[in-house]
């Protein structure tokens, strides 16, 4: 499959990588949604909850959001708005602890943890209401529909997922351990660390008979994933996790339609994040490096209220529906040749 897109080239001031993170995540206007609300219980008692925008359409997009995130976001849901419009149904898809109650049970979410998205696709294809299903992810979601799409393999019970996209994906987490580390981006790292620190306290007061809260709170992601994502979801510790979790040497798996799209002023990345060194024989899989976006960056919006990483991912996912060459774009006549992957 041939895939054109626009460059995306934005005016001065979202070209410096900050202002883009910023203005994207604290300024952009929420665009209005009917959310449709299920709550799924998954099988070790604990649930997810699950927005959903139904036009009763046959194809659907699943939406997974990143860090401390929801389907409230405002990248969700201007992703969620586009592709309603266009045909598609949209599930928001909020991971376990992330839509406004705590879960259930002592586990969480990472950047590995696609069971909870296997158990809720699989149930989709049980109910047949969709012939096709595609997958969208920013950042730690992204890590997630990348795993997702290279355990698929040829499982039949998922045959109904055609591809996928993900945005601002740290695939090596060691190194982008160390991209979150530098003092450029403290005040993201403390506004992650803050938050996940009030729901290890909410956890404490749900399960008073694990008392592994610590007594000094380090601002760090090596001392959270050594004291919980790492033990309590089946690693050793922070290391193991990282290792263990990361996309990077997964992606040569995926066979489905992929795009990947990490920007190269993103600062929570590194260069250990960008897969050059992927075979250029594995066809379906698509790498774009735009010099600018930040991280979930990609402003301004346009005159229709989105941006350009929504559009692209609504032409890259339009074209594997319709099963055709992308040699007509959403983009008037601002087009590239084919993406590679080096």
């Amino acid at each position: 499959m041939s895939f054109f897109y626009k460059e995306y080239n934005p005016p001065f001031l979202f070209k410096n990588t900050h202002a883009n993170t910023i203005l994207a995540a604290l300024f952009r206007k929420k665009l209005p949604l009917d959310y449709e609300r299920q709550r799924f219980f998954l099988k070790d008692g604990d649930f997810v909850d699950l927005d959903f925008v139904r036009k009763g359409a046959d194809k659907l997009v699943i939406l997974l959001h990143g860090l401390e995130g929801s389907s409230d976001r405002a990248y969700i849901r201007g992703m969620a708005k586009i592709f309603s419009q266009n045909n598609f149904d949209v599930l928001s898809f909020n991971f376990r602890g992330c839509s406004g109650e705590p879960n259930l049970t002592m586990k969480g979410y990472h950047m590995a943890a696609t069971e909870d998205l296997e158990e809720v696709v699989l149930s989709l294809h049980k109910t047949d209401t969709y012939k096709s299903i595609y997958l969208i992810g920013f950042s730690l979601g992204g890590s997630v529909v990348l795993r997702f799409l290279a355990n698929q393999g040829n499982n039949p019970a998922y045959y109904k997922v055609k591809g996928g996209v993900a945005f601002s994906v740290p695939l090596h987490l060691a190194e982008a351990n160390k991209a979150i580390g530098k003092f450029e981006n403290i005040l993201y790292r403390l506004r992650f660390l803050r938050s996940l620190k009030r729901k290890m306290k909410q956890k404490q007061e749900q399960f008073p008979e694990m008392p592994f809260f610590p007594a000094k709170w380090k601002y760090n992601f090596t001392f959270f994933d050594d004291f919980y994502t790492g033990p309590f979801h089946g690693f050793l510790n922070a290391k193991d996790y990282w290792e263990k979790a990361a996309a990077l040497t997964h992606l040569p798996n995926i066979s489905l339609p992929c795009l990947l799209v990490n920007a190269e002023n993103d600062s929570f990345l590194s260069s250990f994040c960008f897969p050059y060194h992927l075979d250029t024989k594995q066809n379906n899989f698509y790498f774009l490096k735009p010099k600018w976006g930040g991280h979930v960056g990609f402003m301004p919006v346009n005159k229709n209220g989105f941006l350009w990483s929504e559009e692209l991912a609504l032409h890259f996912i339009q074209s594997i529906h319709q099963k055709e060459d992308c040699s007509v774009t959403l983009f008037d006549n601002q087009i590239l040749a084919n993406v590679t992957t080096t």
